[in-house]
């Protein structure tokens, strides 16, 4: 269950919100069910955006001084990957653009993790792994120092950040080397912890023959069947699992939760 609740300091006159939440299928994950509530009665409506997520978008047109998006979902991990790894929008995962920059520390981390032989899948997994590893031994993992507009030349800076900067390194080391690479948000499942106070964020990598592949820098390791997929695309601002505006004075809060159970 992942419950996301706004607290308003006094009544505002409307709300215009897009969500992914629901988790996408296909990558060794698969959808069973999803369930999202939302307070006041308010109905979403539904597409799937160019990245192939799911997005609910919805606005709430009356008074209100608070609001509640709360998602269920049952998804089926650790399922082959898919036949046909084939992707259309692979060599827009190249392109940069803030937070994700060429800068001067990109530049060199891709430098250092240089692939020998871009030809080989191996080789080209290699790299990354200690480009991985590296961000996690170099970078400190701090919650006070950046926030979900920082980019990546201020966490080089910083030697620190949360998981969503460690994805937005990795995604430019790897795209400097070469490599497509995309932001990915989501979940990863702690054997007996079952809160989580957020989500989680990696990012997968391009690599030619084997598709996409999951790289969490945070951790670090390579993605697997406790990582669950609900969003993908070219930085956090494609694929931020709830993102809106709201018109009125009244200054706002906001506290999400996350609980996961694993079955099996």
């Amino acid at each position: 269950m992942h419950s996301t609740r706004y607290r308003y300091a006094g009544p505002i006159a409307e709300t215009v919100m897009e969500v992914r939440l629901r988790p996408m299928d296909g990558n060794g994950q698969r959808c069973l069910d999803f369930k999202l509530e939302l307070s006041h009665g308010v109905k979403a409506r539904a597409y799937v955006d160019g990245f192939g997520n799911h997005v609910h978008y919805f606005n709430l047109v009356r008074p209100h001084s608070g609001l509640s998006v709360i998602s269920r979902s049952t998804v089926e991990t650790g399922l082959d990957p898919d036949a046909e790894p084939g992707e259309e929008l692979v060599q827009d995962f190249l392109r940069f653009r803030s937070p994700v920059k060429e800068v001067d520390g990109v530049v060199e981390l891709a430098r250092r993790h240089a692939i020998a032989d871009p030809a080989s899948a191996e080789s080209v997994e290699g790299a990354l792994d200690e480009l991985a590893l590296t961000i996690s031994r170099e970078f400190t993992y701090d919650r006070t120092v950046t926030n979900v507009y920082s980019s990546v030349d201020e966490v080089l800076e910083l030697r620190a950040g949360v998981c969503q900067d460690f994805a937005h390194l990795f995604i430019a080391a790897a795209r400097a080397m070469g490599v497509p690479a995309r932001y990915v948000s989501g979940y990863i499942h702690s054997p007996g912890e079952k809160i989580i106070t957020a989500s989680h964020a990696w990012a997968e990598a391009w690599v030619e023959g084997r598709g996409w592949i999951g790289f969490d820098a945070t951790h670090p390791v390579r993605t697997t069947p406790h990582h669950v997929r609900l969003a993908v695309g070219r930085d956090y601002t494609d694929a931020a699992p709830t993102r809106g505006v709201y018109v009125g004075s009244a200054t706002g809060t906001m506290s999400i939760s996350v609980k996961t159970h694993s079955v099996g």
